[in-house]
């Protein structure tokens, strides 16, 4: 598991399809197996490589990525969660952070996979902006995180989530992105 910094908060990551990696961040996060991370990736092209991208979608895309916007969209092919579920929708982020540019251009060409992209908090607890404050409100459970990258503060602003179902956009979460620049 990997902490590292996006433009917006720390994120946890790990390989989007390695079951144990993820039953690890589920227990770490204490967060609920059918709450699912968004994923990080490098471009817009890796999205379309996932997920259907509607003339919708792409305009949103092309205006506001890389930048603080979860895109959540139709996958391609479903994806079976490590509860079994099938899976039809997942977020995705492309961050315009230097630092987490080069982590996931780095595990992308190494793996051929996306970095989970989930903020890096016990859930329902607010999100820290420092590596001190973060591995604190983890605790022991810090020891499941095996490389830290520490780029100096965030701002806490958590992403805009967006869905787009063809032309239908729903926003899930209002972050550093408003509804009406949308």
């Amino acid at each position: 598991m990997i902490l590292y910094p996006t433009e917006t908060v720390y994120a946890l990551g790990v390989h989007v399809f390695d079951t144990q990696a993820l039953h690890t961040l589920y227990q770490i996060k204490g967060r609920e197996v059918g709450k699912l991370p968004s994923w990080l990736v490098r471009t817009v092209a890796d999205i379309e490589r996932y997920a259907v991208l509607s003339s919708t979608a792409a305009s949103i895309a092309e205006r506001f990525l890389p930048g603080p916007l979860t895109l959540v969209l139709p996958l391609r092919d479903s994806y079976i969660h490590i509860d079994g579920t099938s899976i039809e929708t997942i977020g995705f982020r492309i961050t315009p952070d230097p630092v987490g540019q080069q982590l996931i251009a780095d595990f992308m060409n190494e793996f051929q996979a996306p970095l989970t992209c989930t903020s890096a908090n016990r859930s329902g607890l607010p999100t820290k902006s420092t590596v001190i404050e973060i591995c604190a409100q983890f605790k022991e459970s810090a020891v499941l995180i095996d490389r830290i990258i520490d780029d100096g503060p965030r701002s806490g602003v958590p992403s805009t989530a967006v869905r787009v179902i063809g032309d239908t956009v729903e926003v899930i979460r209002e972050g550093g992105i408003s509804a009406e620049m949308l």
